[in-house]
């Protein structure tokens, strides 16, 4: 049984979109990734200890 080719499929317009996007570079602040995590961690030590106190 001969095996099939594989056809190539090309990506939506909407996908090809967000890929370019994404591998542009651009001139805006860097933010190491773990920076969101840490600042939204402190943010709510923050607001348990505001509460507990009042």
């Amino acid at each position: 049984m001969p095996k099939k080719k594989k056809e190539r499929s090309f990506m939506p317009m909407s996908t090809a979109g967000l890929l370019s996007f994404s591998q542009e570079e651009s001139g805006g602040l860097k933010v190491p990734k773990w920076f969101p995590v840490a600042v939204s961690i402190a943010s709510s030590v923050i607001l348990l200890v505001l509460r507990a106190a009042a």
